[in-house]
């Protein structure tokens, strides 16, 4: 049972999201997280720098596991390479606790992050949806 209000909130939130939000809310932790990395590694803490990376690269993973391959063809096949990518790369900040490479991954999420979100929105205006509506 939840008694935190946030939570709630979040599960709720989670729950009501378009499969479009929810994809944007993975991209925006995967960016949360990928910064709360390169502060542990800024700070030296790299329990937590490892922590971090570990969670965007389950995002990453998530990623990976819900691409529909068979209908997203090319587009599919591609942003698969980047995943891949961003995952190796990760794997590298992991190892030599670079901040600079977790700098170059958080740049791609955040191009990635706009451009589905340019995405969504062509979604909700094509579909008369507003904001999160499921």
């Amino acid at each position: 049972m939840m008694n935190n209000p946030y939570q709630k909130y979040q599960n709720q939130a989670v729950q009501t999201a378009t499969p479009e939000r929810l994809l944007l809310m993975l991209f925006e932790g995967a960016m949360r997280f990928c910064k709360e990395a390169m502060l542990g590694i800024e700070q030296r803490n790299f329990a937590v720098a490892n922590e971090k990376n570990i969670r965007v690269q389950n995002i990453i993973n998530e990623l990976i596991i819900t691409l529909d391959r068979g209908q997203g063809g090319e587009v599919a096949e591609n942003l698969l390479s980047i995943y891949n990518y961003l995952n190796q790369r990760l794997i590298e900040a992991n190892l030599k606790k670079e901040k600079e490479i977790l700098e170059e991954v958080y740049g791609h999420l955040s191009e990635l992050h706009e451009a589905f979100n340019g995405a969504a929105q062509v979604v909700r205006t094509q579909t008369g949806r507003t904001g999160d509506q499921a």
